[in-house]
């Protein structure tokens, strides 16, 4: 893991920079269930997205420890991807922006 240390001094963009883009947010959404999904799963329920996209969204959540990687040693190969204990503090926002999310369709949809 590559240990690029920035200054980083703006909470909000730091956070920006860690959870931001088009992906990161449903892939974490996804995951807060508590249930490890493989790659194949992740793909196949996240609407839109392109494996190339969803490989680089998990090494970056990975290497910004919000995610696990787990590989078992098993024939075919399997991995799983689940939240870290870091990983699970952003449950609460991620449920804040799922409420926005449902309010703002219904305003939108009225």
């Amino acid at each position: 893991m590559k240990n690029n240390k920035k200054n980083l001094t703006c909470p909000v963009q730091t956070t920006s920079e860690v959870l931001g883009g088009k992906w990161k947010l449903v892939i974490l959404h996804y995951l807060i269930d508590g249930n490890p999904k493989r790659f194949n799963e992740l793909e196949s329920i996240i609407e839109g997205i392109s494996p190339k996209m969803l490989v680089k969204e998990l090494k970056d959540l990975e290497h910004n420890l919000i995610i696990k990687r787990e590989q078992f040693r098993t024939i075919p190969p399997k991995v799983e991807y689940s939240l870290t204990e870091y990983g699970k503090s952003v449950v609460p926002l991620i449920n804040v922006l799922k409420m926005f999310g449902e309010q703002h369709i219904n305003l939108m949809n009225q």
